[in-house]
Parts: C-alpha cells; structure tokens; sequence
C-alpha cells in the first residue's frame, strides 16, 4: 500500500505494469499509438488493480474508440476535442491561467491536473496550493529529492514515468526509489 495515489504514464510493456501492480499503483497510462491495441490488451489481461489509461494526442484521436479506457491523459489544449471521461489533464505552470478557464468548461468530466514541478520554492509551493483548492491535482515527479515536502502539500497523488525495457524482463526501473519511499509496509 502506498501513502499516496500514484500514477506510471508512459508504460510499454509487461514487466513494467505488472512491477506497478505489485505496488500498488493505482494508475497507469499507455501511450497511443506506440503501445499498439494487441499489446495493450494483453497487458490488460495480465495485469489487475491499477485503472488503464491511454495517453493521446490530437493527432491520434481516431483511434480512442479503439482502446478500452478508464480514464484518458490528455494536453490542456486538446481536451474539448474529446467526450468525457474520467481525465489526466498535464498543464503548464506559464500558462495555467487559460488552461484553467478551457479546463472549467468541461461539463460530466472528472478532471485531475498533472502539473510538473521543476523547483519546489515558494512560488511553486502557492502555485500547487492554488491549483489544489479547484481541481485535484498530481505532482509529476523524477526522483524522491522533494518527496517528503510534497506529502505535506494538498495534493491528490504523484505521476511518475515509465521507460522503455531493452529485452523482455530486463529492465530498470528508476521509479522504484520512489514507489519504495511511498510504501507504507
């Protein structure tokens, strides 16, 4: 069990997913069309617990009927042009202010932030604050150096990223640092 939700965007293969079950992530998103629908069907049928997204851009979105989902991670500036859904929205800080007025447009959506976080000084920390007394929010992170100050903040979860495997089963996983942090065990 985690002390958080966590979210792995950016997952390709297998072993990957099922090293995020095992811990307990509670998310994880495929991105379309790099994971073709065959190998994400059978990373579906694999793999139990997490809810199954997929990442997709403008330019892919004929292919969102293809793919069962249960929440879609999408740019700011490409959400009007899908249905709603349950969505992982990744901002930008510089231009959060119109992100957020097409972000409350969404009408039956449920709408999570993912905002990205390249320092944690007082701006950044009444930014994240800000943000949090609207929409819930996940931090996107790379490593545990702010881990702990960001638990203290209000924030719904931590996105994380996954990376490409060289052969089947042989693979490191960076992220592990972190879901081991956040275990409660």
């Amino acid at each position: 069990m985690l002390k958080t939700k966590v979210k792995v965007s950016n997952v390709t293969n297998l072993s990957e997913a099922r090293y995020c079950a095992g811990m307990g992530v509670d998310y994880l998103s495929f991105p379309v069309p790099l994971v073709s629908l065959e190998v994400y069907r059978e990373i579906a049928s694999w793999v139990t617990g997490p809810q199954f997204g997929i990442e997709i851009d403008a330019e892919h979105l004929s292919l969102l009927n293809e793919y069962p989902f249960d929440f879609i991670e999408i740019a700011a500036s490409d959400i009007l042009l899908v249905p709603p859904s349950e969505m992982f929205i990744r901002i930008d800080a510089p231009g959060w202010p119109e992100q957020r007025d097409a972000i409350r447009q969404l009408k039956n959506t449920n709408v999570i932030v993912e905002l990205a976080v390249s320092s944690l000084d007082e701006g950044t920390v009444q930014f994240i604050k800000n943000v949090a007394t609207e929409f819930n929010i996940f931090i996107k992170i790379e490593n545990n150096t702010w881990l702990t100050a960001l638990l203290q903040l209000p924030v719904t979860g931590f996105s994380l990223e996954g990376n490409h495997e060289s052969k089947p089963g042989l693979k490191e996983y960076p992220l592990s640092e972190i879901l081991e942090q956040l275990d409660v065990d």
